[in-house]
């Protein structure tokens, strides 16, 4: 459709640096002449753009860009708030689920503990601009958390480890899948349970080796993304 492609031109724009947040888009008109559509499709591709938490229509004002989408350089960890911290895109935390639960095999044999040991369950999401774009379920072994609580899950997680834990985080052991979404995640992200998504499996490692957390991550492709480049000799 037209006004796909023309929304998907305008998104890589407002990503690039040609546009800050609070930046005013070009003027219709102006977006008629440069991509030779129509007002009709203009619209429609401004409206796609509003309903991705990137672009606010304001009453006698245009469209103002109130968010980028987020891009996740695979050469260093960082949390999400971190990547947004320069954006002035507002991110805000929903913690759904908040429980003590035995680990099951799988999981603690990635956590490096044993069955039955006790681990918080926190499945918590992140909308970006109002927009719920991460979905993310974390298991922590609960000897390392020994006064974790749900507030402390209500921000940054990194920052609570390292600011208020005093913990050294080394880095993360990611590997990636495809995943169609169960129907509480299609209803979270507003996604098609048809359409796969990526999933990130992160182990994370303390500078002394042990296991810190497991979290699986889905992110909802058009407010997130992950790029990495690769050099062919070293």
């Amino acid at each position: 459709m037209l006004y796909k492609k023309t929304m998907q031109e305008l998104r890589g724009r407002i990503d690039s640096d040609e546009f800050s947040i609070g930046d005013t888009l070009p003027t219709e008109k102006e977006l008629m002449e440069q991509y030779s559509v129509s007002r009709i499709t203009i619209r429609k591709a401004i409206d796609e753009l509003v309903k991705l938490g990137l672009v606010e229509k304001r009453q006698g004002a245009g469209s103002t860009i109130i968010g980028k989408t987020l891009i996740s350089s695979m050469l260093n960890l960082k949390s999400t708030s971190e990547y947004l911290l320069e954006s002035g895109t507002h991110l805000e935390y929903k913690i759904c689920d908040f429980a003590l639960i035995d680990a099951e095999e799988d999981i603690a044999e990635i956590l490096n503990i044993k069955v039955g040991e006790k681990v918080y369950f926190i499945r918590r999401f992140k909308l970006i601009n109002g927009l719920p774009s991460v979905y993310e379920d974390s298991y922590m072994p609960m000897a390392l958390y020994p006064k974790m609580n749900v507030m402390s899950m209500e921000g940054s997680k990194y920052q609570y480890l390292e600011q208020e834990l005093g913990f050294e985080i080394d880095g993360a052991y990611q590997d990636f899948e495809a995943i169609l979404p169960d129907q509480h995640m299609c209803e979270t992200l507003d996604v098609d349970a048809n359409k796969p998504l990526i999933c990130v499996l992160s182990k994370g490692i303390l500078k002394n080796g042990t296991v810190f957390e497991y979290t699986r991550i889905v992110s909802k492709p058009e407010t997130m993304s992950y790029k990495h480049y690769l050099k062919r000799h070293a």
